[in-house]
């Protein structure tokens, strides 16, 4: 089954609809921000929360879920068009580079769903409804190779009562336009959510010294999303959502990378689909629930560079289905799942052993590059169990949880590995496929509990523990040399990770601010990573290779606090909310003890994971004056550029930057409690400062934009 939602089909459906009439659609319950006291989710949980909330998100300059996660505090390596990933961090687990979700150690849902997506630049905001963090229990809905937390991203639905929405025009520096609209509501049982944003990027951008950046235009990206949802018996719902995403001709200038690797100019085009079926329904009582879906994912690029013939591409698709039921009760709640999700990647890059001739290349693929081609598959399998027990009326919470997965992973491409022309498998004896598997499979069980304790209603005591486990991916078991775009061959042989995730913090709930603060200790065992390798009597490099790390240690804190200042004499009604919120790596080093490349047997520095990363500002408001906005700081720390750089000299650091962004709303006009006009403007990169998060400005990378300025005229009804 298709799941392609091209734009035309949601502006088709628009008219379609009609005005709303009574009804009752569920929706969700405001977030307390100032009530002095913790909700009844807040008291059970025993791990960190961190959620990013509606209002945060529409005073935003951030137009993606990475700029916003950036903002908040979020470790992200950005890249400053859609041409590239953006390799997000939670506590030093990452979305990898040119990975898919299979191969990413930091899980990306939409909806409570795995969205197949590993690049947090493709997920527009317009939509959203708020971003959480999930982990320890929470997360073992989902999955347990995540330990740093999974990324949750829940978008909006028709509702309550009557159509509404809104239209959008921008229009921006570099000769950047946007233009969308949203729209949602209910008739009777029927709920409707439909979306539609195309954006655009005309001239190339100039950093903050005023010099032009070549070759950094975006010709057009595209945002559809629909919601269709029937409610019947008051207790069930089915639906049908839907979600695409496409950027056409993303451009990236010529550069060296931090990895000291040239990089040619090129542009890339990127599509990614999603459709998913869905039931929720709840007994009369309401404490039985129960919940499915089945979906089907694509995610897809194509890059063109200057220097080749031909273009390089990867497409990812997934199958997936959910199923879980969830017993609520003033003693203890309980909820238990299946899940299944199934990947299959192509690629584009090469396929040798299948494409040429032995008398050279095969004349029917001249100038045409190689034809995308089945690489390898990923399925996993999941089962979990995972409850909270409150005692003492809801002081004392104990919580804890299963987790099974089965993971299988197939080569499907057997034989263009080369395992000759790699000096690490040669040097091992290995020189032929037929000496390793062309399948693996492996199982594992893990454990969570936490507990959490309220000695005031106001303060709240935590701690968790949670056993990670992650199997390797099918591409980091079988991909083929660098002729996938990976960076290293696969390698059969790789065990899976195993972590022992620990955390211990404190939550402050006052009238007027909050405050947390966490503690982590995560110790990785047999890590799956890259790095640069030497040959075993050091006489240089060998290439990359694709290897289990023997120890890796990501120990830090978290710290989040904000505070609501209003009603205070000499703010003439001016509302402030200032807040902060960091992470800072106490450790973060690996140690490779046997069998590996370089260095054996000591601890070096984690790379591609800065020591700290703070978003701090305030958001403020006037509601005599119709105005509200926010001030944002980004502080991004000092990280090491490379993989590893074994072997390679000391390591180069870079980073240590700080990026302001302002974006203020104004009300223009209103008619009635529904229908207005408003103004928005954002102003990027404030204090216009040259900076990078891929190298050593200026030496290496090219900058980022300077100062630049978008305005938007919103009406809403």
């Amino acid at each position: 089954m298709s799941c392609r939602i091209p734009a035309v089909s949601v502006l088709l459906l628009l008219p379609t609809m009609t005005l709303a009439q009574s009804g009752s659609t569920p929706v969700l319950p405001p977030v307390v921000v100032d009530s002095g006291v913790f909700t009844e989710h807040e008291r059970e949980r025993a791990t960190s929360a961190f959620l990013i909330g509606k209002e945060t998100i529409e005073h935003s300059s951030a137009e993606n879920l990475s700029e916003l996660l950036i903002e908040q505090g979020i470790t992200v390596e950005a890249t400053p068009t859609d041409h590239g990933e953006n390799t997000t961090l939670l506590r030093g687990f990452q979305t990898e580079h040119l990975m898919t979700e299979a191969n990413g150690k930091l899980l990306i849902l939409i909806d409570g769903r795995r969205s197949g997506v590993a690049n947090t630049r493709q997920i527009a905001l317009h939509n959203v409804e708020r971003v959480e963090i999930l982990r320890g229990p929470k997360m073992f809905k989902y999955s347990m190779g995540s330990p740093g937390g999974i990324i949750n991203v829940v978008t909006r639905r028709g509702g309550p009562d009557r159509i509404s929405g809104s239209a959008r025009l921008g229009y921006g520096s570099h000769d950047t336009s946007r233009a969308g609209v949203d729209i949602d509501g209910q008739s009777g049982g029927f709920d409707y959510a439909f979306g539609y944003e195309h954006g655009t990027v005309r001239r190339d951008y100039r950093d903050g010294d005023g010099k032009r950046v070549h070759n950094t235009r975006t010709d057009g990206t595209e945002r559809a999303s629909f919601n269709l949802g029937y409610s019947f018996n008051e207790r069930h719902r089915i639906g049908i959502d839907g979600y695409h995403y496409a950027v056409d001709k993303a451009h990236r200038p010529s550069y060296v990378d931090e990895e000291g690797e040239i990089r040619d100019n090129s542009y890339t085009d990127r599509e990614t689909q999603l459709l998913h079926l869905n039931y929720e329904g709840a007994s009369e009582n309401g404490r039985l629930s129960w919940r499915g879906n089945i979906g089907w994912g694509k995610d897809l690029y194509e890059t063109y560079e200057a220097s080749s013939r031909y273009p390089k591409g990867q497409e990812a698709r997934s199958k997936r289905a959910q199923g879980s039921m969830t017993y609520t009760s003033e003693r203890f709640d309980l909820t238990g799942g299946l899940d299944y999700i199934k990947y299959e990647l192509d690629n584009s890059s090469t396929a040798r052993g299948a494409f040429l001739q032995p008398g050279g290349r095969d004349p029917q693929w001249a100038g045409l590059g190689f034809p995308m081609h089945s690489t390898s598959s990923t399925t996993l399998w999941g089962a979990f169990l995972v409850g909270t027990l409150k005692l003492d009326d809801g002081r004392l919470n104990l919580s804890g949880g299963l987790r099974y997965e089965h993971a299988r992973a197939k080569d499907l491409s057997v034989g263009d590995e080369h395992y000759d022309r790699v000096p690490y498998f040669t040097s091992r004896g290995i020189t032929d496929r037929s000496q390793l598997p062309t399948s693996r499979s492996f199982d594992h069980v893990s454990p969570t509990f936490g507990i959490s304790y309220l000695p005031a209603d106001w303060l709240k005591l935590r701690a968790n523990y949670t056993q990670g486990w992650r199997a390797p991916s099918g591409r980091q078991l079988f991909a083929s040399s660098f002729y996938e775009d990976y960076g290293a061959p696969g390698d059969p042989r790789l065990k899976p990770e195993f972590t022992d995730a620990f955390e211990v913090g404190f939550d402050i709930a006052r009238e007027r601010w909050r405050l947390s603060a966490t503690y982590f200790y995560y110790e990785v065992k047999d890590n799956i990573y890259i790095y640069p390798g030497v040959r075993e009597d050091g006489s240089g490099a060998q290439g990359r290779v694709m290897m289990n790390v023997d120890r890796r240690i990501q120990e830090g804190i978290e710290l989040q606090a904000s505070t609501n200042l209003r009603d205070i004499p000499g703010l003439g009604g001016l509302e402030l909310r200032p807040y902060i919120n960091a992470i800072h790596m106490t450790r973060k080093k690996e140690v490779i003890d046997e069998g590996g490349p370089g260095l054996q047997g000591k601890w070096w520095p984690i790379t591609r994971m800065p020591d700290t990363a703070v978003g701090y500002g305030f958001g403020f408001g006037h509601a005599a004056a119709k105005l509200s906005g926010n001030l944002n700081f980004n502080y991004y720390g000092k990280q090491y550029g490379g993989r590893a750089n074994v072997g390679d000299g000391p390591l180069v650091g870079f980073g240590k930057f700080t990026v302001a962004n302002l974006s203020v709303r104004k009300r223009l006009w209103e008619s009635g409690p529904s229908n207005s006009v408003d103004l928005k403007m954002d102003i990027n990169n404030l204090f216009d400062k040259t900076y990078s998060y891929l190298g050593r400005v200026p030496e290496d990378a090219y900058a980022y934009p300077g100062r630049n300025i978008h305005a938007t005229l919103i009406y809403n009804f």
